[in-house]
């Protein structure tokens, strides 16, 4: 059986999770506004899910560029993006200060996925987007999500209701 691209949900046990703070850090310098939220009760501390795409060596390639509240929200719009693949349109950045390239994917004007890390040259840059674009097609989506703390976990996938 080979393995290929898939899609990873990875579960943050609270709002309030340092673990949360980098995710949007990270997002917020590439997209240029703060990430989005896919529901309206943000005083609720329950735990947040992300998607990220990862290559069959288990490296992170994208990210998906919302928190979600459910596991199943996380997993509806993974399979959007992945279905939408052939209308993702990419938006370069960079972080000139720093000599840092990075880029974004949107569907009709809305971020949906970000680059993974920052890159230190264009042609980086451009291998990863090519990459992103040739995997996220084909992509499979795991079912569950993992927890960000490794202690906590009860096997290798922690389901969600």
């Amino acid at each position: 059986m080979t393995v290929g691209p898939r899609i990873v949900f990875v579960r943050f046990l609270t709002r309030k999770s340092p673990k949360v703070v980098p995710w949007v850090n990270h997002s917020y310098r590439v997209i240029g506004a703060p990430v989005a939220l896919d529901e309206t009760d943000n005083d609720s501390d329950q735990g947040l899910v992300v998607w990220q795409l990862v290559s069959a060596n288990n490296r992170q390639l994208v990210r998906g560029a919302e928190l979600h509240s459910t596991y199943d929200a996380a997993r509806e719009h993974a399979a959007h993006v992945v279905e939408s693949a052939a209308h993702l349109t990419v938006t370069l950045v960079s972080e000139t200060e720093r000599g840092l390239y990075g880029w974004y994917m949107s569907l009709d004007d809305v971020p949906a996925a970000i680059c993974a890390r920052w890159y230190l040259t264009e042609r980086d840059r451009r291998h990863a987007i090519d990459l992103a674009a040739r995997s996220i097609p084909v992509a499979m989506l795991h079912s569950g999500a993992r927890l960000t703390d490794l202690s906590l976990m009860a096997g290798d996938r922690v389901p969600l209701a």
